[in-house]
């Protein structure tokens, strides 16, 4: 049985398919305004026929996708959540939906940069991470698709850009534990295949060399994507002839599994080994103890919203934006 259309539900109705249309679009004002008994025989009609408008012409008509794209390194990382369903609540009264695109390796980014390309939403936010190169984003502005970076990369002409103090508060991350009496802190990293550089790693040597600490590579492990992984590496790190007395881990998913890890190994937290994260994330609070974190107060949904809302609207200036996302240490119970 064929998929009903637009033109029965106008029969049934017994109105024009623009007066469908009009209906459907959520429309109240305008000189097609139709009478309220109107709008309720459309939208009988449409429960009536289990209606379902078509999507794909509707865009075409409209040129809008009425879409978002969230375009994340992976999933799973509770910041990325958070994020994502933030995100999907802020933009969700101004009539659009959030998809999300994965891009964490070089196989992947040219399949994402041509469905951006061919319009597969409206805006896209980019978070640290993804594997998605600044002249691809730019080469998207032309094509009127709103552009939202999450990165400590200036703006540019119609690509917006959501800047942190991450790697200020990182290293002071590290400073902390130093003027704590530590010596041998311990990094649990991420490392992704094939990055040259990576951004906290960059930041626990730094934390070293602002204070004369020698890089010990028996000290630094990968991992730090994955609770499982994270919980090995925490117990190579722990169970050295001449261990760490503090870690430092690029995730609070990391870091939870060193304290776990430390636990099961018959050390005291913060006592015999000093624990933090990165990300701030819900979880640290119900840790015992409580997880000390480098991280944002919030994940920064409001701000990149509005950049994007404000964009999609024509209310933006045609150069880039810049908002700034502060991180902070919050200092608890695990350092």
């Amino acid at each position: 049985m064929d998929a009903p259309t637009a033109a029965d539900v106008a029969r049934l109705a017994g109105v024009s398919k623009a007066t469908v249309s009009y209906v459907l679009s959520g429309r109240r004002s305008g000189s097609a305004r139709v009478r309220d008994e109107t709008r309720q025989r459309v939208l009988e009609a449409v429960r009536s026929l289990d209606y379902v408008p078509n999507q794909s012409a509707r865009a075409l008509r409209r040129r809008k996708t009425e879409r978002i794209c969230l375009v994340l390194p992976r999933l799973g990382v509770p910041y990325f959540d958070a994020l994502a369903r933030e995100l999907q609540e802020a933009v969700a009264p101004h009539g659009y939906t959030l998809v999300i695109a994965v891009s964490d390796a070089d196989a992947e980014r040219p399949a994402v940069i041509e469905q951006l390309r061919r319009r597969l939403a409206d805006g896209v936010v980019i978070v640290p991470g993804a594997q998605v190169a600044r002249a691809d984003v730019e080469a998207l502005v032309p094509l009127n698709v709103a552009v939202v970076l999450v990165a400590d990369e200036p703006a540019g002409d119609g690509v917006d850009v959501v800047q942190s103090n991450a790697s200020e508060a990182c290293r002071g991350a590290v400073q902390y534990l130093v003027s704590s009496g530590h010596r041998r802190i311990g990094f649990i990293g991420h490392f992704p295949p094939n990055a040259a550089r990576y951004g906290r790693y960059e930041d626990y040597r730094a934390g070293l060399r602002a204070n004369d600490l020698h890089l010990d590579p028996r000290l630094v492990v990968g991992g730090a994507a994955s609770r499982a992984d994270a919980y090995r590496s925490a117990q190579r790190l722990l169970l050295q002839p001449d261990p760490p007395s503090a870690v430092f881990a690029a995730s609070d998913l990391a870091a939870v599994s060193t304290i776990w890890a430390a636990r099961d190994e018959g050390l005291r937290v913060p006592h015999d080994v000093a624990v933090i994260g990165v990300g701030n994330i819900a979880e640290d609070l119900v840790m015992n103890p409580q997880l000390t974190s480098v991280g944002p107060t919030s994940v920064g949904s409001a701000d990149i919203a509005e950049l994007l809302l404000s964009r999609l609207a024509g209310e933006a200036p045609a150069e880039g934006r810049t908002r700034l996302r502060q991180w902070e240490l919050v200092r608890r119970g695990s350092a």
